[in-house]
């Protein structure tokens, strides 16, 4: 994983991953999306006796983002498609959206300092002006049987050429410098900590510690033009006297 090839597949080598941490895995090398595949398969036998299932492809033929929008393949393989699909006891509220961002950009600060990482309100992971990662999260529910549906879209080593604003891991890396799999690997072990920990945490309004970091992490954005001055324990964020709930973002 030293250097990006044609016959790269991320999915099979998160899979792998995932087999040994004895999670249960689904992968196609290509899907329509993997959050669809994850709900239509959400209260399976199979599923229903797993706290989480993990869901791969390497190319999307209909990848969703947040509301109307669309997320665009790169090169199939290039790109971590994920979703992760957890049991929980009651459905999440929008403050998980923005815990598992924070879960998310503090797994990429940690396994390369060096990047300038940054949030984009309210599911964009940023390094600079460009995205690089978008997270979608759904909830489903049958009878007493809740899943909360996490996908991940993760630039690693191509970004779709037709989009100026987006960006991947590789290219954002100094001329040289390559994309190490034990680093990649890292991050899956980091990031299954952190989400895990936040799903733990629930609906739990934010600490102090979790709303200094969103305000940090949200005005480093470059291309932000109005600096946030608050970010309170409901998730809502405030640029002086103006409140900005998340779920309106």
């Amino acid at each position: 994983m030293d250097q990006p090839s044609l016959d790269l597949k991320i999915g099979e080598i998160t899979k792998i991953w995932a087999e040994q941490h004895d999670l249960l895995v689904h992968y196609l090398p290509e899907c329509e999306s993997t959050n669809a595949w994850a709900k239509t398969d959400a209260f399976s036998e199979e599923v229903s006796a797993e706290a989480l299932v993990l869901y791969l492809c390497e190319s999307q033929t209909a990848g969703r983002g947040r509301g109307t929008n669309t997320w665009k393949n790169s090169h199939p393989g290039s790109s971590l498609l994920s979703t992760w699909s957890f049991e929980v006891e009651q459905h999440p509220q929008p403050i998980t959206t923005l815990r598992f961002g924070l879960a998310l950009i503090r797994c990429c600060q940690n396994i390369w300092p060096a990047l300038p990482w940054n949030l984009k309100a309210p599911n964009d992971l940023q390094i600079g002006p460009r995205k690089t990662a978008g997270i979608l999260l759904e909830s489903v529910s049958q009878g007493k049987d809740s899943r909360l549906i996490f996908g991940l879209g993760m630039n690693l080593f191509e970004a779709p050429k037709e989009i100026p604003t987006a960006t991947s891991l590789a290219q954002s890396f100094p001329k040289g410098l390559p994309l190490l799999g034990e680093d990649y690997i890292g991050l899956l072990d980091r990031l299954l900590y952190e989400v895990t920990d936040a799903l733990s945490r629930g609906n739990e309004s934010l600490s102090e510690s979790e709303q200094s970091a969103v305000l940090h992490f949200l005005n480093l954005n470059p291309n932000l033009k109005t600096k946030f001055t608050q970010v309170d324990a409901q998730g809502n964020l405030w640029t002086n006297d103006d409140k900005i709930p998340w779920m309106e973002i």
